[in-house]
């Protein structure tokens, strides 16, 4: 009997974030005594990697007696910032959220944070004990998993990986980060056959060119649709701070109420994707053992120039994940070396040039039209194409609701 699945695409924005962070702005002049509208621009200016205006703002919360979230907030804003001294910062309001922490979640997250600053600063044992009070808090805590596999890849620790990650599966956690950490681990130990099989993309990577929906002449209209919508979009914006974009521009909600390719091309993706997903309940495996029966398509968009490209990475927070290509330049789909393509395979700055060399990269030719589905957990990066023209395609998460 096949499991249900559930896949809502994720809500349309009313307004560009930056009309709304204009907004903000106004009503908290306006307003300056309402915490939840200053916590709302803040919010919005984190995603906007406005650091220093993030901090002002909740600090200022903080002393107003608004603690509980707000010093998690702050721990996050300042780890992310990278001045000098804030590693510091971190570190005392990572501690005062976790004093102010109620649910396993939010303890989780506060010790999270506390351990990543901690292996910033060379305190490893610290660092371990933090994170691995974390998972005690929380198993699913993917921040958490993800540093101390990382401390544990580095220290060549890798039998514990593997029984630690194998313990979590039996316990029912199996995330993009914990199955993909265990694929390294099994790279590093020059396990292939087995890595391979971790990875899993001999048998669950899917790829087809799309057909246009009802009402577009063809798929290269929609296309052309689609992109004249991004082109135009207010949020269009170059890099931004913790992805695996390098000199790239995004746009991390492409879609309005008002839009009209951009949904019909989601809409598209989205019953591939389910028809897809009900084919996967014949294979055995800790990834389709960890679909979720209710999810979210999670859209964002990549538009690369000639030197733009994806470093290494997986999606930590999708089950599956996926590409669509809205625009590919002619020296890029006719070419015959790695330019501008996508590449499966194993980082060699995590398990080294041999192993990575040994395990194998599957490389992919991208043209416009093509659909792609992976595992979430399978790292993959892309090459920089060297062309005048844009590289544009639709990335997204299926993501557990």
């Amino acid at each position: 009997m096949a499991r249900p699945f559930q896949l809502e695409i994720e809500r349309p924005l009313d307004i560009a974030r930056q009309h709304e962070i204009a907004l903000l702005r106004k009503a908290v002049a306006a307003n300056p005594a309402s915490s939840a509208l200053r916590f709302k621009l803040a919010m919005r200016l984190f995603v906007q990697d406005a650091f220093d205006e993030v901090i002002d703002l909740l600090e200022k919360l903080f002393e107003d007696g608004d603690e509980r979230h707000v010093a998690q907030y702050l721990a996050e804003a300042y780890t992310s910032r990278e001045a000098p001294g804030d590693d510091r910062r971190a570190e005392e309001f990572a501690r005062k959220a976790l004093d102010r922490s109620i649910l396993p979640g939010e303890q989780a997250r506060a010790l999270a944070a506390l351990g990543k600053v901690m292996t910033r600063q060379g305190r490893i044992a610290e660092a371990r004990t933090a994170l691995s009070a974390a998972l005690h808090a929380d198993p699913h805590d993917r921040n958490a998993y993800k540093r101390l596999a990382a401390l544990d890849v580095r220290a060549g620790a890798l039998d514990e990986l593997l029984a630690f990650a194998d313990d979590l599966i039996a316990r029912g956690v199996a995330h993009s980060r914990l199955l993909g950490a265990r694929a390294i681990a099994l790279a590093k130990l020059e396990r292939f056959d087995e890595a391979r099989t971790a990875v899993g993309l001999d048998r669950f990577l899917y790829r087809r060119t799309l057909s246009a929906p009802p009402g577009w002449d063809d798929i290269a209209a929609l296309n052309g649709a689609v992109k004249e919508e991004l082109d135009r979009h207010p949020d269009l914006r170059f890099d931004r701070y913790g992805t695996a974009s390098t000199k790239t521009w995004r746009v991390d909600e492409p879609a309005f109420a008002s839009s009209v390719a951009i949904p019909a091309l989601q809409a598209l993706i989205r019953q591939v994707a389910v028809d897809y997903v009900a084919t996967l309940d014949q294979h055995d495996s800790p990834w389709t053992n960890a679909r979720p029966e209710h999810a979210t398509l999670h859209n964002w968009c990549v538009l690369t120039d000639a030197v733009g490209h994806e470093d290494w990475h997986v999606h930590q927070n999708g089950w599956m994940s996926g590409v669509y290509y809205v625009d590919v330049p002619p020296m890029v789909r006719g070419g015959a070396t790695t330019a501008g393509c996508l590449a499966f395979g194993m980082p060699e700055d995590q398990v080294g040039p041999r192993a990575a060399e040994a395990f194998g990269e599957t490389l992919v030719r991208p043209q416009p039209g093509m659909l792609m589905f992976f595992p979430s957990h399978c790292y993959h990066r892309t090459f920089e194409h060297g062309c005048d023209q844009r590289r544009i395609c639709l990335a997204f998460d299926i993501r557990p609701a």
